[in-house]
Protein backbone atom coordinates (compact mmCIF):
# COMPACT_ATOMS: atom_id res chain seq x y z
CA UNK A 1 0.00 0.00 0.00
CA UNK A 2 2.91 2.15 1.16
CA UNK A 3 4.54 1.29 -2.45
CA UNK A 4 1.10 2.58 -4.54
CA UNK A 5 1.10 5.68 -2.71
CA UNK A 6 4.70 6.18 -3.12
CA UNK A 7 4.20 5.75 -6.70
CA UNK A 8 1.45 7.81 -6.79
CA UNK A 9 3.25 10.47 -5.22
CA UNK A 10 6.03 10.60 -7.75
CA UNK A 11 3.68 10.73 -10.45
CA UNK A 12 1.63 13.03 -9.36
CA UNK A 13 5.29 15.46 -8.34
CA UNK A 14 6.05 14.69 -12.39
CA UNK A 15 2.77 15.83 -13.56
CA UNK A 16 3.07 18.97 -11.15
CA UNK A 17 6.67 19.76 -12.48
CA UNK A 18 5.94 19.56 -15.69
CA UNK A 19 2.57 21.53 -15.24
CA UNK A 20 5.24 23.97 -13.95
CA UNK A 21 7.90 24.25 -16.35
CA UNK A 22 4.72 24.37 -18.93
CA UNK A 23 3.10 27.40 -17.30
CA UNK A 24 6.66 29.14 -16.91
CA UNK A 25 7.33 28.68 -20.65
CA UNK A 26 3.87 30.00 -21.36
CA UNK A 27 4.15 32.79 -18.89
CA UNK A 28 7.84 33.87 -20.74
CA UNK A 29 5.94 33.26 -24.27
CA UNK A 30 2.99 35.51 -23.17
CA UNK A 31 6.08 37.77 -22.02
CA UNK A 32 8.16 37.79 -25.07
CA UNK A 33 4.72 38.47 -27.04
CA UNK A 34 3.75 41.02 -24.77
CA UNK A 35 6.98 42.90 -25.63
CA UNK A 36 7.03 41.91 -29.20
CA UNK A 37 3.12 43.92 -29.40
CA UNK A 38 4.43 46.70 -27.43
CA UNK A 39 7.02 47.23 -29.48
CA UNK A 40 5.18 46.97 -32.59
CA UNK A 41 2.65 49.03 -31.28
CA UNK A 42 5.22 52.51 -31.60
CA UNK A 43 7.20 53.69 -34.69
CA UNK A 44 10.06 56.07 -35.12
CA UNK A 45 9.92 58.02 -37.83
CA UNK A 46 13.12 60.49 -39.67
CA UNK A 47 11.61 63.42 -42.08
CA UNK A 48 14.61 64.73 -44.45
CA UNK A 49 12.97 67.97 -44.62
CA UNK A 50 15.68 69.55 -46.86
CA UNK A 51 17.01 68.96 -50.21
CA UNK A 52 20.94 69.28 -51.04
CA UNK A 53 22.48 72.48 -53.47
CA UNK A 54 25.10 72.53 -55.25
CA UNK A 55 27.80 70.51 -53.84
CA UNK A 56 26.11 69.73 -50.37
CA UNK A 57 25.39 66.63 -49.27
CA UNK A 58 24.06 67.32 -45.67
CA UNK A 59 20.87 65.46 -46.46
CA UNK A 60 21.75 62.31 -48.17
CA UNK A 61 24.28 61.56 -46.01
CA UNK A 62 22.01 61.98 -43.23
CA UNK A 63 18.98 59.80 -45.43
CA UNK A 64 21.73 57.52 -45.17
CA UNK A 65 22.59 57.35 -41.74
CA UNK A 66 19.27 57.00 -40.31
CA UNK A 67 18.76 54.37 -43.20
CA UNK A 68 21.41 52.12 -41.56
CA UNK A 69 19.65 52.17 -37.96
CA UNK A 70 16.39 50.83 -39.90
CA UNK A 71 14.12 53.81 -39.47
CA UNK A 72 11.35 54.88 -41.69
CA UNK A 73 12.43 57.64 -43.82
CA UNK A 74 10.53 60.49 -44.92
CA UNK A 75 11.86 62.36 -47.72
CA UNK A 76 9.50 64.31 -49.46
CA UNK A 77 7.88 66.71 -46.83
CA UNK A 78 9.41 70.33 -46.55
CA UNK A 79 7.16 72.32 -44.35
CA UNK A 80 5.70 71.46 -40.71
CA UNK A 81 2.48 71.14 -42.23
CA UNK A 82 3.24 68.26 -44.10
CA UNK A 83 5.31 66.92 -41.67
CA UNK A 84 2.30 66.69 -39.22
CA UNK A 85 -0.44 65.84 -42.33
CA UNK A 86 1.77 62.49 -42.63
CA UNK A 87 2.00 61.85 -38.68
CA UNK A 88 -1.98 61.45 -38.95
CA UNK A 89 -2.84 59.74 -41.94
CA UNK A 90 0.06 57.51 -41.34
CA UNK A 91 -0.49 56.43 -37.40
CA UNK A 92 -2.42 52.85 -38.11
CA UNK A 93 -2.66 52.70 -34.47
CA UNK A 94 0.82 52.86 -33.86
CA UNK A 95 1.56 55.37 -31.59
CA UNK A 96 5.39 57.54 -32.43
CA UNK A 97 8.03 56.75 -30.24
CA UNK A 98 10.96 58.60 -32.18
CA UNK A 99 9.62 61.91 -34.77
CA UNK A 100 13.31 62.93 -35.75
CA UNK A 101 13.54 65.81 -38.11
CA UNK A 102 16.73 66.80 -40.13
CA UNK A 103 16.62 69.88 -41.58
CA UNK A 104 19.15 73.09 -42.12
CA UNK A 105 19.08 76.19 -39.84
CA UNK A 106 20.57 77.95 -36.58
CA UNK A 107 19.86 79.15 -33.31
CA UNK A 108 19.42 82.85 -34.73
CA UNK A 109 17.39 82.63 -37.53
CA UNK A 110 15.31 79.02 -36.89
CA UNK A 111 14.64 76.56 -39.91
CA UNK A 112 14.65 76.23 -43.45
CA UNK A 113 11.83 74.35 -43.08
CA UNK A 114 8.74 75.93 -44.62
CA UNK A 115 6.02 76.58 -41.96
CA UNK A 116 2.93 76.23 -44.16
CA UNK A 117 3.33 74.40 -48.23
CA UNK A 118 5.29 77.40 -50.00
CA UNK A 119 4.86 79.54 -46.40
CA UNK A 120 7.55 81.21 -44.66
CA UNK A 121 10.51 79.59 -43.18
CA UNK A 122 9.57 78.21 -39.46
CA UNK A 123 11.05 80.48 -36.72
CA UNK A 124 9.43 81.35 -33.55
CA UNK A 125 7.47 84.71 -34.85
CA UNK A 126 6.41 82.72 -38.32
CA UNK A 127 5.45 79.65 -36.44
CA UNK A 128 3.50 81.88 -33.53
CA UNK A 129 1.76 83.55 -36.25
CA UNK A 130 0.71 80.61 -37.71
CA UNK A 131 -0.70 78.90 -34.73
CA UNK A 132 -2.68 82.38 -34.25
CA UNK A 133 -4.15 82.63 -37.66
CA UNK A 134 -4.76 78.17 -37.21
CA UNK A 135 -2.90 77.33 -40.34
CA UNK A 136 -1.50 74.36 -39.16
CA UNK A 137 -2.79 70.85 -38.98
CA UNK A 138 -3.63 69.47 -35.31
CA UNK A 139 -1.54 66.64 -34.26
CA UNK A 140 -3.89 63.89 -33.61
CA UNK A 141 -3.36 61.52 -30.62
CA UNK A 142 -0.76 59.79 -32.07
CA UNK A 143 2.04 60.20 -29.50
CA UNK A 144 2.98 57.62 -26.43
CA UNK A 145 3.66 59.20 -23.13
CA UNK A 146 7.32 58.95 -23.80
CA UNK A 147 7.61 59.88 -27.64
CA UNK A 148 10.16 61.87 -27.85
CA UNK A 149 10.80 64.88 -30.87
CA UNK A 150 14.46 64.99 -32.22
CA UNK A 151 15.36 68.05 -34.70
CA UNK A 152 18.97 67.35 -36.14
CA UNK A 153 19.31 71.30 -36.96
CA UNK A 154 22.90 72.89 -35.97
CA UNK A 155 22.79 74.86 -32.51
CA UNK A 156 19.10 75.22 -32.52
CA UNK A 157 19.52 73.59 -28.82
CA UNK A 158 20.26 77.26 -28.30
CA UNK A 159 17.03 78.68 -29.18
CA UNK A 160 14.42 77.16 -25.90
CA UNK A 161 12.14 79.98 -26.83
CA UNK A 162 11.64 78.70 -30.32
CA UNK A 163 11.77 75.00 -29.36
CA UNK A 164 8.85 75.53 -26.17
CA UNK A 165 6.85 76.51 -29.54
CA UNK A 166 7.73 73.58 -31.15
CA UNK A 167 6.56 70.83 -28.57
CA UNK A 168 3.26 73.07 -27.96
CA UNK A 169 2.71 72.57 -31.31
CA UNK A 170 3.46 69.10 -31.21
CA UNK A 171 1.58 68.12 -28.29
CA UNK A 172 -1.84 65.50 -28.86
CA UNK A 173 -2.78 63.33 -26.56
CA UNK A 174 1.13 63.71 -24.75
CA UNK A 175 3.56 66.13 -24.75
CA UNK A 176 6.23 64.89 -26.59
CA UNK A 177 9.84 65.41 -24.64
CA UNK A 178 11.72 68.15 -27.27
CA UNK A 179 15.53 67.37 -27.71
CA UNK A 180 18.22 69.10 -30.07
CA UNK A 181 22.17 69.95 -29.91
CA UNK A 182 23.19 73.28 -28.97
CA UNK A 183 26.39 72.62 -31.31
CA UNK A 184 26.61 71.52 -35.08
CA UNK A 185 25.68 68.13 -36.22
CA UNK A 186 27.54 66.03 -39.27
CA UNK A 187 26.94 63.32 -40.59
CA UNK A 188 29.04 61.30 -42.75
CA UNK A 189 32.52 62.01 -41.12
CA UNK A 190 35.60 61.18 -42.58
CA UNK A 191 36.31 59.13 -39.21
CA UNK A 192 32.63 58.87 -37.29
CA UNK A 193 29.42 58.95 -39.39
CA UNK A 194 27.78 60.89 -36.88
CA UNK A 195 29.51 63.46 -34.11
CA UNK A 196 29.03 66.73 -33.40
CA UNK A 197 31.25 69.67 -33.43
CA UNK A 198 31.91 73.17 -31.84
CA UNK A 199 31.18 75.79 -34.77
CA UNK A 200 32.49 79.33 -34.95
CA UNK A 201 31.82 81.96 -37.87
CA UNK A 202 33.80 84.53 -39.94
CA UNK A 203 32.59 86.74 -42.58
CA UNK A 204 33.82 88.82 -45.49
CA UNK A 205 31.47 90.12 -48.12
CA UNK A 206 31.11 88.08 -51.43
CA UNK A 207 33.76 88.00 -53.99
CA UNK A 208 36.08 90.33 -51.67
CA UNK A 209 38.32 87.53 -49.79
CA UNK A 210 40.92 89.47 -47.67
CA UNK A 211 42.84 86.47 -47.91
CA UNK A 212 43.19 83.53 -45.42
CA UNK A 213 45.98 85.30 -43.16
CA UNK A 214 43.67 88.17 -42.48
CA UNK A 215 40.31 85.71 -42.07
CA UNK A 216 42.64 83.95 -39.41
CA UNK A 217 43.14 87.01 -37.90
CA UNK A 218 39.20 88.16 -37.68
CA UNK A 219 38.99 84.22 -36.19
CA UNK A 220 41.98 85.16 -33.42
CA UNK A 221 40.24 88.25 -32.52
CA UNK A 222 36.78 87.07 -32.36
CA UNK A 223 37.47 83.56 -30.44
CA UNK A 224 40.58 84.51 -28.12
CA UNK A 225 40.00 81.71 -25.76
CA UNK A 226 39.57 78.96 -28.35
CA UNK A 227 43.05 76.32 -28.99
CA UNK A 228 42.40 75.96 -32.60
CA UNK A 229 45.14 77.18 -35.25
CA UNK A 230 42.93 79.17 -37.46
CA UNK A 231 45.07 79.78 -39.97
CA UNK A 232 45.12 75.96 -40.66
CA UNK A 233 41.88 75.23 -40.25
CA UNK A 234 40.61 77.45 -43.18
CA UNK A 235 42.95 75.96 -45.14
CA UNK A 236 41.96 72.23 -44.08
CA UNK A 237 38.29 71.13 -46.18
CA UNK A 238 37.67 67.60 -43.88
CA UNK A 239 39.85 65.76 -41.09
CA UNK A 240 43.08 64.81 -42.00
CA UNK A 241 43.19 62.44 -38.49
CA UNK A 242 40.20 62.30 -35.90
CA UNK A 243 38.93 66.19 -34.00
CA UNK A 244 41.13 68.09 -36.54
CA UNK A 245 39.00 71.43 -37.14
CA UNK A 246 38.19 71.75 -40.84
CA UNK A 247 36.06 74.92 -42.86
CA UNK A 248 33.25 74.87 -45.46
CA UNK A 249 32.62 78.43 -46.99
CA UNK A 250 28.74 79.13 -47.42
CA UNK A 251 26.59 82.74 -49.20
CA UNK A 252 24.02 84.23 -47.07
CA UNK A 253 22.09 86.51 -48.97
CA UNK A 254 19.59 89.60 -48.74
CA UNK A 255 17.31 91.03 -50.92
CA UNK A 256 14.57 93.93 -49.95
CA UNK A 257 12.07 95.31 -52.62
CA UNK A 258 11.30 98.69 -50.63
CA UNK A 259 8.30 100.42 -52.49
CA UNK A 260 7.98 104.56 -52.21
CA UNK A 261 5.24 106.76 -52.68
CA UNK A 262 7.04 110.00 -53.86
CA UNK A 263 10.59 110.39 -56.14
CA UNK A 264 11.35 113.09 -53.78
CA UNK A 265 11.24 110.16 -50.97
CA UNK A 266 13.61 107.76 -52.89
CA UNK A 267 16.86 107.88 -51.68
CA UNK A 268 20.37 107.51 -53.99
CA UNK A 269 22.33 104.63 -53.63
CA UNK A 270 25.08 104.97 -55.69
CA UNK A 271 27.60 102.51 -53.86
CA UNK A 272 27.96 100.13 -50.59
CA UNK A 273 29.12 102.96 -48.61
CA UNK A 274 25.45 105.32 -49.04
CA UNK A 275 24.10 101.84 -48.93
CA UNK A 276 25.19 101.41 -45.14
CA UNK A 277 24.37 104.90 -43.88
CA UNK A 278 20.71 103.92 -45.09
CA UNK A 279 20.51 100.83 -43.31
CA UNK A 280 22.05 102.65 -39.99
CA UNK A 281 19.37 105.29 -40.62
CA UNK A 282 16.49 103.04 -41.01
CA UNK A 283 15.64 101.13 -37.88
CA UNK A 284 13.68 98.18 -38.98
CA UNK A 285 16.08 97.01 -41.68
CA UNK A 286 19.41 97.83 -39.65
CA UNK A 287 17.96 95.71 -36.67
CA UNK A 288 17.58 92.76 -39.51
CA UNK A 289 21.19 92.90 -39.80
CA UNK A 290 21.59 92.99 -36.13
CA UNK A 291 19.42 89.77 -35.30
CA UNK A 292 21.89 88.24 -38.61
CA UNK A 293 24.68 88.76 -35.92
CA UNK A 294 26.84 89.83 -38.97
CA UNK A 295 28.26 93.02 -39.59
CA UNK A 296 26.98 95.07 -42.33
CA UNK A 297 30.42 96.07 -43.78
CA UNK A 298 30.72 91.71 -44.27
CA UNK A 299 27.94 92.76 -46.90
CA UNK A 300 28.45 93.13 -50.78
CA UNK A 301 25.58 95.81 -51.45
CA UNK A 302 23.89 96.56 -54.64
CA UNK A 303 21.05 98.62 -55.09
CA UNK A 304 18.58 99.32 -58.45
CA UNK A 305 16.11 101.52 -59.14
CA UNK A 306 12.75 100.08 -60.76
CA UNK A 307 10.15 103.07 -61.02
CA UNK A 308 9.38 103.95 -57.60
CA UNK A 309 11.00 100.72 -55.69
CA UNK A 310 14.03 100.24 -54.46
CA UNK A 311 15.94 96.75 -54.63
CA UNK A 312 18.59 96.34 -52.23
CA UNK A 313 20.28 93.33 -52.22
CA UNK A 314 23.19 92.06 -50.31
CA UNK A 315 25.65 89.01 -49.92
CA UNK A 316 28.10 87.30 -47.36
CA UNK A 317 30.43 84.53 -47.29
CA UNK A 318 30.58 82.63 -44.31
CA UNK A 319 33.56 80.79 -43.52
CA UNK A 320 32.25 78.15 -40.64
CA UNK A 321 34.83 76.07 -39.03
CA UNK A 322 34.05 72.90 -37.11
CA UNK A 323 35.69 71.48 -34.47
CA UNK A 324 34.69 67.69 -33.26
CA UNK A 325 33.89 67.48 -29.77
CA UNK A 326 36.20 64.80 -28.63
CA UNK A 327 36.11 63.20 -25.55
CA UNK A 328 38.25 64.85 -22.44
CA UNK A 329 39.60 61.21 -20.91
CA UNK A 330 40.37 60.12 -24.95
CA UNK A 331 41.14 62.84 -27.40
CA UNK A 332 40.66 60.18 -29.81
CA UNK A 333 37.33 59.47 -29.25
CA UNK A 334 33.98 61.56 -29.88
CA UNK A 335 31.45 62.48 -27.46
CA UNK A 336 28.28 60.05 -28.12
CA UNK A 337 25.58 61.81 -29.55
CA UNK A 338 22.72 60.04 -28.08
CA UNK A 339 20.13 63.02 -28.07
CA UNK A 340 19.52 61.67 -24.20
CA UNK A 341 23.06 63.42 -23.36
CA UNK A 342 22.09 66.24 -21.65
CA UNK A 343 25.59 67.55 -21.47
CA UNK A 344 25.59 67.97 -25.56
CA UNK A 345 21.44 68.16 -25.83
CA UNK A 346 19.19 70.88 -24.85
CA UNK A 347 16.14 68.80 -23.68
CA UNK A 348 12.29 70.30 -23.04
Amino acid sequence: MKTKALKMATFMGIILTLVFACSKESSNDLAEITASEATASKQAVVFIAGYDKGSSTYYKDAKKHFQELSYTIIDDAFSLQEIISWLNKNHNEQDYSEIHIVNKGNSKKGLSLETTIHGELLSQETLLNCLKENKLPTLENVLAADSKLVFHTSELGKNKNLLQVLKQTFTANYQPKVFATQHATVFNGQFQKHFLAKVFYGYYPTAQSPGNVDLSKQFINKYPLEDIHWLDAIRTKEEGEPGEAFAYKFNIPIRWEIQFSDDDEIPSLADGNEIMDWIDDNEAYKNIITDMGISVEKFRWKAVKVGQKVIIKGKTTAVCILKPMMQRNNPLSYVRTEFDNQRYYTQL
